[in-house]
């Protein structure tokens, strides 16, 4: 098999990831990922993210519709955490520091059964609409140094409430894989004359030809040359754009209808609203790097956890201990695949 026990460079994270296609036949007794059947309500009185439900702290959810957010009511980062961000202190076998930072709560609807891909056009947009707005609030305080967009869906992962929803991360700190990213993009640019890493990559033959999954007139949905997961894609805009504060209504709009069909094709592949970790790169915000940052090209991406509908991908021995990820689907073949589902079979 082509493209089979080969390693292939990640020019983001500067590292490799292994093609190991021919594993993903290897006979499997381990863990099954079983579709549930349980009835989901439109409103649970016990769910603390649905509206006019008392949180956990104490605070009443209003009487909310559409896309909600707010602040986080058990952060993993705070600004009331003491000292500021460059208070670092001890050896270097024991240096610690503040973790600051805001944590928000992104209701995507009202309806407790409602996902990303079950939303009509107007709700996907002002979900994509508020990715905007508080991605731009946060990244213009001046102590915050990045904001990472995300959402953990399906008990797969762990997810501790199943209601529509992601999170936002915004750290006085510029994360491990950001550092990384930038530092990728930078150094691309400045050895092939300011070009955009994310913008030759899309462009590049090999891409065109067996990677893209989906296009229109401002995005196109890939599968990465070298993918980590088995059925991971980007999204990547046609233009180079630092962040969302950078799209115009236009660009929001093609970024939203892509983001839902690429969803909802998910959603066929594994016959179920599938389970998902997605990912929105901003550009980090931090104001001594502002030059490396416009470097930065956005991208989305999606990590579903699934190798396929019954089997979950482990991170075990090898990958934990190296870092270097396995793929059990050749890139390509998950390309042709996702390209070849039929929409049309989509129900919400």
């Amino acid at each position: 098999m082509s493209g089979n026990w080969q390693r292939r460079w990640h020019p983001l994270l500067n590292q490799w990831t292994l093609i190991a296609a021919r594993s993903a036949a290897r006979p499997w007794s381990g863990a099954m990922a079983a579709v549930s059947e349980s009835h989901t309500p439109v409103h649970d009185p016990d769910c603390y993210l649905c509206p006019r439900v008392t949180r956990a702290a104490g605070q009443v959810n209003p009487d909310y519709t559409g896309a909600y957010a707010f602040d986080n009511d058990f952060p993993s980062l705070s600004f009331d955490a003491p000292g500021c961000a460059s208070d670092e202190t001890g050896s270097l076998l024991t240096r610690t520091g503040p973790a600051h930072g805001h944590c928000r709560v992104l209701c995507w609807s009202e309806r407790h059964d409602a996902t990303l891909a079950s939303l009509s056009t107007e709700e996907m947009l002002a979900v994509v609409t508020l990715w905007q707005t508080e991605y731009t609030t946060l990244s213009r305080i001046e102590a915050i140094a990045n904001v990472l967009i995300f959402e953990n869906k399906g008990v797969e992962i762990g997810v501790s409430n199943l209601h529509p929803h992601g999170q936002i991360y915004a750290t006085s700190f510029v994360t491990d894989s950001a550092l990384r990213m930038r530092q990728a993009q930078v150094d691309y640019a400045a050895n092939h004359n300011g070009a955009s890493l994310l913008q030759d990559l899309l462009a590049e033959p090999h891409t065109q030809a067996n990677l893209v999954v989906d296009t229109n007139t401002h995005f196109s949905v890939i599968v990465p040359f070298a993918a980590r997961f088995a059925y991971e894609t980007w999204i990547i805009p046609h233009r180079h754009v630092t962040s969302l504060s950078d799209m115009n209504r236009a660009e929001l709009q093609d970024l939203a209808m892509l983001y839902q069909r690429q969803v909802r094709r998910y959603d066929i592949l594994f016959n179920r609203s599938a389970p998902n970790i997605t990912l929105l790169h901003n550009a980090p915000c931090d104001q001594a790097n502002a030059q490396s940052n416009r470097q930065w090209c956005f991208h989305l991406g999606f990590q579903p956890p699934l190798r396929d509908p019954q089997k979950m991908k482990f991170l075990a021995g090898f990958e934990s201990g190296s870092n270097n990820i396995v793929n059990p689907v050749q890139p390509e073949q998950a390309a042709e695949q996702l390209r070849s589902i039929d929409m049309m079979r989509y129900s919400a």
